[in-house]
């Protein structure tokens, strides 16, 4: 109702506004036509009386039209259709990972070939060369030789050395083989001096020792499938050694061993065929092994048990049958952080001219061969991890020996060593720490502490209580690394040979013979390298920093400070 009024209302607007603009403009067409017209006589008015429109509601519903709803033709639109020829997509599965392609790094050139040379404070002078095929996965070979020497101020304190091996390794799709010939020469001289007197050596005699090795192995290859396949290796050992005093050793070693897996257990053997000669100025003897270990092994969510015998036979000159247990076990108490193990066993040692004189040098002639037997060993320990990057084990071990084997001075020459023999019991504390942070910094330590106890001898002669090493390595920058070692040995105890003097009296329980303490020592050294560029790099080391000239071996002091420098290139 309200929106009609409003109709009505503009409605009678607009009817009086066009009302009176018509009278306006009759009125101004009267005016002038009288204006126009006064020169006639007759005058003519004319009046028009207009009123207000007053419109009503009805005159408004006039103008009102509705639509014929009664018209039904139908009306057909006309539509254009543009086809596309488009695969269907389904969104509704997981697409594949499309691949992105990334750039290709340059691999690093690696050099196979490496040469080193240097010069010392003490005369000393040293070249090393290595010598390798290429980055071939089934077969590498190549050629080492090293040469060290150094002259001390003692006369005739002089020693050389020098090694030369060829080697080649074959991996095949099922066997792997490896080969090496080595050449060892030592050279040095019985310098041995006794600042009390008791002995001359003015002419100290030379003594040069020649080693030829040859060792062949062969194994087979076996993957994570094959786990419950035959394993099998065997391997050949020979060498001939000789020295200035006609001393001969030769020596022929075959081992073998083989297991397989049958579910949580597995079966092996190993086998042992060991043939040695030797040969002095008074004597010729063979010292013969075969050693037979069959065993049992059983693997465990938490566990590892093995259970075995050690069967050895000694045939040659010396004849004994024996046989030890072997057993182990491993147990983690905390996965990745703490494991507790045990051992017990026994075995026969082979003594060999081969071994004598590389831990001592100033070996005498026809030494005593014996072979070195553990009739029980026990042993136990804890290994794990303390941090993700350091390691650490510590082990107690008791030993029953027979045959525990020292060093003597001769009795004539004092400066030249004899081997003697005595049962003992040896009680072993070891403990190893292991850490390596990064390829920046590594450390590790190891001490050993023996408490012996012999049948006959009051002291193990030469053999320390304590021996303390430790070597570190730092990365300063990328061309510069520091290498410092420390090794500490307590003191020691050495037995002196005399004879009793035929014209002086003696009483009852007299012995002639002395004991020596060897005081105990630090060794420190220190070493920088420098990598000028990725082929030449130089070198410098420093041992015994403190210049100590202690002894290991009586009546032969050590070098006391040395210092080394060169330089290397790879190629």
């Amino acid at each position: 109702m309200i929106k009609k009024n409003k109709i009505v209302l503009i409605f009678s607007l607009i009817t009086m506004f066009g009302a009176i603009t018509l009278h306006a403009q009759t009125q101004k067409n009267a005016k002038k036509a009288a204006v126009a017209d006064t020169s006639k006589t007759e005058v003519t008015q004319q009046i028009e009386v207009v009123r207000a429109y007053k419109p009503v509601l009805a005159d408004a519903l006039k103008i009102r039209r509705n639509p014929d709803l009664t018209d039904i033709k139908p009306t057909t639109p006309k539509i254009t259709y543009n086809l596309l020829d488009k695969r269907l997509e389904l969104n509704t599965d997981i697409r594949e990972l499309q691949i992105q392609k990334i750039r290709k790094l340059s691999t690093e050139e690696l050099k196979n070939n490496y040469a080193k040379i240097g010069l010392g404070n003490l005369g000393t002078t040293l070249a090393q060369l290595n010598l390798a095929t290429g980055q071939d996965q089934a077969l590498q070979a190549g050629f080492n030789f090293n040469h060290l020497a150094q002259k001390g101020k003692l006369n005739q304190q002089n020693t050389s050395q020098q090694t030369a091996s060829v080697y080649g390794k074959s991996i095949g799709d099922k066997l792997v083989l490896l080969g090496n010939l080595q050449y060892n020469r030592r050279t040095n001289y019985f310098y041995g001096i006794d600042e009390m007197q008791t002995f001359s050596n003015l002419n100290p005699q030379q003594q040069k020792i020649n080693l030829f090795e040859a060792n062949a192995q062969i194994y087979k290859r076996l993957f994570a499938s094959d786990s419950n396949q035959l394993a099998f290796a065997s391997k050949i050992n020979a060498y001939h050694l000789n020295n200035i005093f006609n001393g001969i050793e030769n020596n022929v070693t075959l081992s073998a061993g083989a297991s397989k897996n049958l579910q949580k257990f597995q079966g092996g053997a190993n086998a042992v065929v060991d043939i040695t000669n030797t040969k002095d100025i008074n004597y010729q003897l063979g010292n013969h092994l075969v050693k037979l270990n069959p065993y049992i092994k059983l693997d465990g969510d938490r566990f590892k048990l093995t259970a075995g015998l050690n069967y050895v036979n000694e045939f040659g000159t010396n004849q004994r049958i024996h046989i030890f247990p072997n057993a182990s076990i491993d147990y983690v108490l905390i996965a990745d952080y703490l494991t507790l193990f045990g051992q017990l066993n026994g075995d026969v040692y082979k003594t060999r001219v081969k071994d004598l004189v590389a831990q001592n040098p100033f070996l005498n002639v026809n030494p005593r061969i014996k072979n070195t037997v553990e009739k029980l060993n026990i042993s136990g320990g804890v290994r794990g991890t303390i941090l993700p990057n350091v390691g650490f084990k510590a082990m107690v071990k008791s030993t029953s020996v027979s045959d525990f084997q020292y060093f003597l001075n001769n009795i004539d020459e004092k400066q030249k060593f004899d081997i003697a023999y005595d049962d003992a019991n040896i009680l072993n504390f070891t403990g190893e720490i292991n850490a390596k942070f990064s390829d920046n910094f590594s450390l590790d330590t190891k001490a050993d502490f023996n408490q012996y106890t012999l049948s006959k001898q009051a002291y193990a002669w030469f053999n320390p209580a304590l021996k303390l090493n430790t070597t570190a390595s730092v990365k300063i920058t990328e061309k510069v690394k520091l290498e410092a070692d420390f090794y500490y040995q307590s003191l020691t105890k050495a037995l002196v040979l005399n004879y009793p003097d035929p014209l002086a009296f003696s009483p009852p329980g007299y012995n002639p013979n002395t004991i020596t303490t060897l005081p105990s020592f630090v060794d420190i050294g220190l070493g920088i390298n420098y990598a000028y560029n990725k082929k030449f790099s130089a070198f410098a080391k420093a041992n015994n920093l403190l210049n100590k000239q202690y002894q290991q071996f009586l009546y032969y002091p050590n070098f006391g400070l040395n210092v080394l420098g060169g330089i290397s290139y790879s190629f």
